[in-house]
């Protein structure tokens, strides 16, 4: 049995993580741990696999398996001087795992190791919510935040109110305290994973608020995969990854330009909204068994499928 503990840092979201525990406990060969869910002390020598969400520094151990992960790029000030020192002061890894190729790419390790692409899934509990009664017109699910630049998408947003919005998520202070007394916008707080589904599902529309600026524009929009299983209808400001997912699932969505932002509840509702989307082909079972990751560990051990 090959026993693979996935460190989660403190406050670390990462649904990724149960996924991981769940669908590596259901193999034969494997047993998984979320360090965060350990009860009392726990030793790195009782696991086979060390598996780790990369920030600067980790682990460095001859006799594991270390996977390093780099789920996103570094965000905050100065994100691209991150990605750099990370490649310089970073351990080398056995296995390196990246949520897509423009990940990879930003990153420009110099010494390559073996890696698998993984991207992001959807939880089988966002399922079989299409015909939830509505209660709002609008969802946005997410961090609430100046650095997400969400204040800038709720100083439009007032200026019309084009109807009922709901805010899932960690809310900034500052944000709160500014909005809370409209009427038509709710804060519901930072949810369990478990609970956002029913709620978002009381929308019609999906707010995809991204901004058009790096490292946001180059990776994958978890938010907007849960809204499309959701049966929402999408908004989203325009930028290159969102024109290449509706290309490849035959979706069309409403753009608000980011430069620009207008909520004219006119066109939205006129929008000829599309989805080809299958969640099925994006549920975290399929997605990770995809990239192969279980059988490069077994391989690394010596086991053959």
């Amino acid at each position: 049995m090959i026993k693979i503990l996935l460190v989660r840092s403190e406050n670390a979201f990462l649904p990724e993580i149960d996924a991981y525990v769940k669908y590596f406990n259901k193999l034969s060969h494997f047993s998984a741990f979320d360090s965060s869910k350990i009860d009392g002390e726990y030793s790195i020598d009782d696991f086979d696999v060390i598996w780790e969400f990369k920030g600067i520094g980790g682990l460095k151990r001859k006799d594991k398996i270390i996977i390093h992960e780099y789920a996103s790029l570094s965000v905050g000030t100065l994100p691209s001087v991150k990605n750099y020192l990370k490649t310089k002061l970073n351990p080398i890894p056995n296995l390196r795992v990246f949520l897509n190729e423009e990940v990879k790419k930003e990153f420009k390790f110099r010494v390559d190791v073996d890696h698998c692409i993984r991207d992001m899934g959807i939880d089988e509990s966002f399922l079989g919510f299409n015909e939830t009664k509505k209660e709002y017109d609008f969802v946005y699910v997410g961090s609430i935040s100046k650095e997400r630049e969400i204040d800038v998408l709720l100083n439009k947003y007032v200026e019309s109110l084009p109807g009922k919005l709901c805010l899932i998520g960690d809310v900034e202070d500052d944000i709160y305290k500014r909005y809370k007394g409209y009427k038509d916008i709710t804060f519901t707080g930072k949810l369990s994973y478990n609970e956002v589904p029913e709620v978002a599902s009381k929308a019609i529309y999906g707010i995809n608020f991204i901004p058009n600026k790096y490292p946001y524009n180059k990776q994958t929009s978890t938010k907007l995969l849960e809204y499309l299983t959701l049966g929402l209808k999408v908004i989203t400001t325009d930028y290159q990854w969102i024109r290449t997912f509706e290309d490849k699932h035959g979706c069309s969505f409403y753009k608000l330009s980011y430069n620009n932002l207008n909520f004219n509840i006119i066109d939205i509702k006129s929008h000829n909204y599309i989805s080809e989307f299958i969640p099925q082909d994006f549920l975290w079972e399929k997605v990770i068994g995809k990239s192969g990751i279980g059988e490069k560990i077994l391989n690394m051990r010596g086991i053959s499928k």
